[in-house]
């Protein structure tokens, strides 16, 4: 899992609630990886394949993409540490 002193370099440091659940969430994704290689790389092929597949008109694509943007932010995370 990561160290404490990696989390001012890999999170925003504004909401701590946003904060903790981000380092959870990539303890957690590393933990699996790590019983199941290659899990986290699918995850991120799924991501992409889910943005990819999104409608040209569609309501909140922006928002929609910051998700996408935001997941694959933090399975590159999860993937890299």
């Amino acid at each position: 899992m990561i160290g404490v002193f990696d989390i001012k370099e890999r999170y925003d440091m504004e909401n701590p609630k946003a904060d903790a659940a981000l380092y959870l969430l990539t303890g957690l994704l590393q933990r699996l990886e790590a019983e199941r290689p290659g899990m986290v790389q699918e995850m991120i092929d799924g991501v992409e394949g889910d943005r990819a597949g999104l409608p040209k008109e569609m309501e909140n694509r922006e928002h929609v993409e910051k998700i996408f943007d935001e997941a694959l932010v933090l399975l590159t995370r999860a993937k890299g540490v």
